[in-house]
């Protein structure tokens, strides 16, 4: 496991957004896990304020509650695969779901297959077209599989929802 000193203010916020939280969830998240471990922390409104300021890298968070994120987010994903850290999970799957809201939707997708058949080029006939449109979508289907999986794989209840 990385040192906890690894932890930057960008990986904690990274890691909260991975889950698609707030700050007061985050805050309920790291009382509870503290109330789990029998660890006294400060009350939810200090939480609340002191969680933006540790993510703007206004202060650093003590060793305690670095050590709570740890376990919310070990505890969130229901384990770690082998060989990788809790750090290097959350930012993955962080990045993951950036690019796959950067994925066109279905009816883009028709628009753009439109646009390419209404002004063809000399050199692809339209059926042509058709099948590279055809095979995009493939790969985009592909893609949003394996994204489930991902979720699944993570225990995450948003896979359940359709979102990526």
């Amino acid at each position: 496991m990385r040192a906890l000193t690894d932890v930057t203010s960008e990986t904690l916020r990274r890691w909260r957004q991975s889950k698609g939280w707030d700050v007061p969830r985050m805050a309920r998240e790291l009382r509870k896990a503290a109330r789990d471990s029998g660890e006294d922390v400060a009350a939810h409104h200090g939480l609340v304020k002191m969680i933006p300021q540790w993510e703007r890298g206004n202060r650093a968070p003590r060793e305690r509650y670095r050590l709570l994120y740890l376990k919310v987010f070990t505890d969130a994903l229901g384990g770690l695969p082998h060989g990788m850290d809790a750090v290097d999970l959350a930012l993955r799957l962080a990045e993951v779901r950036s690019r796959a809201t950067s994925l066109p939707g279905p009816s883009q997708i028709r628009a753009l297959e439109a646009a390419a058949l209404a002004k063809p080029r000399q050199t692809m006939t339209p059926a042509e077209i058709r099948a590279l449109a055809a095979e995009a979508i493939a790969h985009l289907h592909e893609v949003v599989g394996k994204l489930a999986e991902l979720s699944a794989l993570l225990g995450d209840d948003e896979a359940g929802e359709g979102k990526p």
